[in-house]
């Protein structure tokens, strides 16, 4: 697609500079960042914000985690590539491809067809053409366009499982999607289509872009333009695809163990806000923290409540009621306030589960066949059913409604505190006079049409899959699915922590106006916050998107001073889209 890339790359995408590489692998990146005298503040690609810390280095062809997916997707981590040792091996594979075609014997999709044409022998004529006929007649994806985060995702995903050399890929389509990284050139991928049994006809946009169809967003900019057009502007030619290419690309689940990879790492960080939360919601009711001491979580010791407990004790260890100086309400809280430690930490054992799931997909050989170097054999197989990653998601969601239930129920509390023994004239004298935002009490119906909708969404949807390919292909995992699904979920339930949080802030408003005490730092910071908020703006939906950003902020540590307007309504740009994904994985 280009000239030959030097033996070591290092990259990351950026805005229309030109690509950066380095020969050494001791070099390191220059930039400086915030507060640092080696250089100027160093920028995030995504939102061009000011980052804390340099990127990270992430390498292909070495093992690759869920975070390591997400870190190179939105910008915060640049990709290392030894070039001579994975086209080496990715060489040798070759090999058995050639011979495989000089002695005729029958292989799938090396020199017979696909699916319902598996027996039907290729034309060495047409092995050329029959490339870019599997990529064309399989892209039939539909709907809105993911975003870039999740292209980048899924081209990184298949990069590492590519660079095993168990696919039969040649070096020139191992290069060329490198190539795409290294220039940004973002393949624009349909958000429909896959049913967990290979993402066909996602990936094919990939393959289309590759080849010099399909569309992308143009290098550094929000435009998107056709394919060939985005690779000429990179500097690239359209590739051409050899024997075995087409499947090695479109025949793999890259696009859904990536997707699952951010959506794991928007949970962890999701879970972790849970926590955040609820210790507003404890120190807003003056609840007993009994049950949060390390010595009774322990006589349990499942880990993630031994997490989740040590999280709120950590919120909440300077203030008053940790101290023992403000007394406790009550002798024995609601169950929706006392079990916040098991309920939550069910959720983090199974992302714990999930991760490990996930890190196997990421640095496996998933493809059928599957070549066989020490045999020199391609074996026909079923490592692309992705079944334990589709039912992985179905019951994080279940994890995930638990969670919400209970946040729903202290939103009901919280409201019945700032009810309790107020008559109804002052009630409504309260909202009249009022100059700013009110906050409604009827959040409360709020937070019950989005726990009805999470308690949905919780159905296991990988039962639910049809036969297709002429009555061959007739099991299907779903999991793509089933992670969009609980992107879904994500959604409610971010929204549902803020709506808890600014109840929360409200009754500490009022509790702290007639009875002063000391709030914990990181729930002083975040009541500041949400009071800040809401005299931006007299609108709900406003507030509440607000208060999300201001959960985020206050859980990895940003100033609270800088938080960004929401986008209401959506995001219409892509660069819009693009900050609003990258904030929900950071």
């Amino acid at each position: 697609m280009s000239d030959t890339l030097p033996d070591l790359v290092r990259t990351g995408f950026h805005d229309g500079t030109e690509t950066p590489t380095l020969t050494d692998a001791s070099a390191s990146l220059s930039a400086g960042v915030q507060g640092s005298p080696a250089g100027p503040a160093l920028r995030c690609p995504t939102t061009r914000g000011v980052m804390n810390a340099h990127p990270r280095v992430v390498e292909i062809g070495a093992p690759l985690t869920t975070t390591d997916v997400a870190d190179v997707a939105i910008g915060h981590a640049s990709v290392r590539v030894d070039r001579r040792k994975i086209l080496a091996r990715l060489s040798s594979a070759r090999a058995v491809v050639d011979a495989t075609l000089r002695s005729g014997v029958p292989a799938y999709g090396v020199n017979r067809g696909l699916g319902p044409l598996r027996d039907h022998e290729i034309p060495a004529e047409l092995m050329g053409d029959f490339q870019r006929y599997v990529i064309l007649s399989h892209a039939a994806a539909i709907g809105k366009p993911l975003s870039r985060i999740e292209s980048r995702a899924a081209v990184v995903t298949r990069l590492n499982t590519l660079a095993a050399g168990a696919s039969g890929a040649s070096p020139a389509l191992f290069e060329g999607l490198l190539e795409l990284l290294l220039r940004d050139v973002v393949p624009v991928i349909p958000d429909q289509g896959s049913v967990g049994a290979a993402d066909l006809s996602q990936l094919a946009a990939i393959g289309q872009v590759l080849i010099g169809a399909g569309e992308a967003w143009l290098p550094g900019s929000d435009e998107v333009v056709p394919g060939a057009t985005a690779l000429a502007a990179a500097g690239l030619r359209p590739l051409v695809l050899e024997a075995k290419d087409a499947l090695a690309l479109v025949g793999s689940n890259a696009l859904s163990v990536a997707s699952a990879s951010l959506a794991h790492r928007r949970s962890t960080l999701v879970a972790a806000r849970a926590d955040l939360v609820a210790a507003l919601t404890l120190e807003a009711v003056g609840a007993n923290l009994s049950p949060f001491k390390e010595v009774v979580l322990a006589a349990r010791p499942h880990p993630g409540q031994q997490v989740s407990g040590a999280r709120i004790r950590e919120v909440l260890s300077d203030g008053d009621l940790a101290q023992g100086v403000r007394p406790t309400a009550s002798l024995q809280d609601p169950i929706s306030v006392r079990t916040v430690p098991q309920v939550h930490g069910a959720l983090l054992d199974q992302l714990d589960d999930l991760e490990r799931v996930l890190e196997v997909e990421l640095n496996c050989a998933p493809d059928n066949p599957f070549l066989d170097a020490t045999t020199g054999e391609f074996i026909s197989n079923g490592n692309f059913s992705i079944t334990n990653i589709a039912v992985s998601f179905d019951a994080l969601r279940i994890g995930l409604a638990h969670v919400a239930l209970l946040a729903e129920r202290r939103v009901a509390i919280l409201v019945r505190h700032l009810r309790q023994g107020v008559p109804l004239a002052e009630q409504v004298q309260r909202v009249t006079s009022a100059t700013g935002y009110v906050t409604p009490l009827i959040l409360a119906q709020t937070a019950s049409a989005l726990v009805a909708q999470i308690k949905h969404a919780a159905t296991p949807i990988s039962l639910s899959g049809t036969t297709v390919g002429d009555g061959i292909e007739d099991h299907a995992s779903l999991a793509y699915s089933s992670i969009r699904l609980t992107e879904a979920t994500l959604d409610h339930v971010e929204r549902l922590f803020a709506v808890e949080a600014l109840l929360a802030a409200s009754v500490i408003d009022v509790a702290t106006r007639s009875r002063p005490f000391r709030l914990a730092s990181p729930v002083y910071r975040l009541r500041e916050a949400i009071l800040e908020v809401t005299r931006r703006s007299h609108t709900t939906a406003e507030v509440v998107d607000w208060v999300v950003e201001a959960l985020r902020r206050e859980q990895r540590g940003d100033d609270l001073s800088e938080m960004r307007a929401p986008a209401t309504p959506p995001p219409v740009s892509w660069f819009d889209r693009d900050v609003s994904r990258h904030d929900q994985l950071h």
